[in-house]
Parts: C-alpha cells; structure tokens; sequence
C-alpha cells in the first residue's frame, strides 16, 4: 500500500450491478453493530496479479454462489473511507448472471438479496453504495459512463 517514499496508494476495488428476469438488483445485506443493517453492491479488492474481471467473477461467486460475465463498465469511483483513511478506486460493472442455484441464501454476516426500485427508494439510507445504484438507472436510459464527481 505505501511505495519506498511511503506515500500511500489507493487499493482497487471492483463492484457488480446485477439485475435479475425481475428488474431486481442484487445487494449484500451486512450486519452492523445493534442489529442494524447496512446495503451494498458485492463485490471485493483486486488481489495482486488478478486482472479486474477475474476479481469481479471470483467475488461474487464467493459473495453469493452465483457467476457473472461483465458486459459494460458503468464508471470509476474514488472514495476515502472516513474511518480508515484509506484510498479506494472503484471499477463498476454491469454484469449479466449466468447461473441462477437453487439456494437459500448465504449464511453468515453477509448475506445476499434482490432488491426493486421501490425497495430500494425505502431503504435508501442504508444502502453504502447510493451513488452508483443512482448512475445505473440514469445508465439503463443514457448508456453513458460514470464517475465520482459527475453531475
């Protein structure tokens, strides 16, 4: 994370929007403290060596069971995270699945769930990623790309 003059380097992150035969897209649910739950986009950090695609197909199918194939990118986000301080680019993808499992979904602190636009217009607050969940919806009209400071 830091170079020889240790200055700090942004991680690179890659996020999935994914929609379902529904027009549903799909969130991960994760457990904050008090029982509060905060919503976000799956996916996770590109690990070193593994192109972005590779990182966005490994991610969710880790996140959810489900496999993925990026058709479009939707944009590049730049985030400093308030608690950590640290420096994330975001590559976000539009992405088609390609498996659907008959499955519960995932035990554990992170589960996974379909969520339409009313859903997500109520709960709107608690969803981490807002911004881009916004852009994707200006996307599916205009086919345009985003980023962090686009108006």
């Amino acid at each position: 994370m830091t170079n020889k003059d240790c200055n700090l380097h942004p991680l690179n992150r890659v996020t999935a929007i994914c929609n379902n035969i529904h027009n549903e897209i799909l969130f991960l649910k994760n457990q904050e403290v008090r029982n509060t739950y905060t919503m976000s986009l799956p996916g996770d950090f590109v690990r070193y060596g593994e192109s972005i695609e590779e990182a966005l197909r490994r991610s969710i199918l880790q996140q959810t069971a489900l496999s993925v194939e990026p058709i479009e990118i939707l944009g590049i986000y730049s985030n400093i995270d308030n608690q950590s301080g640290v420096h994330i680019i975001d590559s976000v993808f539009v992405c088609i699945v390609t498996n659907f499992p008959d499955m519960e979904m995932k035990k554990g602190s992170a589960q996974f769930m379909w969520m339409d636009r009313d859903q997500i217009e109520e709960t709107k607050n608690s969803i981490y990623n807002i911004k881009i969940v916004t852009d994707y919806y200006s996307w599916r009209i205009q086919k345009s790309t985003f980023w962090t400071t686009k108006i």
